[in-house]
């Protein structure tokens, strides 16, 4: 009887350990994550919708939804943005790789491994 309890004491301990580690790495990378989100939100002057902003985008994405010749602005726009304005497809490409690289970090995140997916199986392959 003392066996099974010296192996589920040891089991039960290694995952508390586990858990404190996974624990403690996360509260480490989301402090992380908040200091760098502070700094990008005071470099780029960044601040939170007033009331009158958010009524005017939400008004026009429901004049959006509700005509079909606002895609075909839209479009028009985007094409002529990068003929236009080099600046203005500097910033857009800048932001899209932002989101690409927060993509990515979601991925990593996800997966737990940096590159490829884990393997859980420790089966041996003959």
């Amino acid at each position: 009887m003392s066996a099974i309890v010296s192996i589920v004491t040891g089991v039960v301990n290694s995952a508390v350990t586990k858990s404190t580690q996974l624990v403690n790495c996360a509260v480490y990378w989301g402090k992380v994550g908040a200091e760098v989100g502070k700094f990008v939100y005071k470099a780029e002057g960044m601040a939170p919708p007033s009331q009158g902003e958010f009524q005017k985008v939400y008004s026009n994405f429901l004049n959006f939804l509700k005509g079909s010749d606002h895609a075909a602005v839209i479009v028009k726009n985007f094409r002529s943005l990068g003929a236009n304005n080099k600046e203005a497809a500097f910033k857009l490409g800048a932001l899209g790789l932002q989101c690409y690289g927060f993509f990515a970090l979601g991925e990593i995140i996800g997966r737990r491994k940096l590159v490829g997916y884990p393997s859980f199986s420790h089966a041996e392959h003959h």
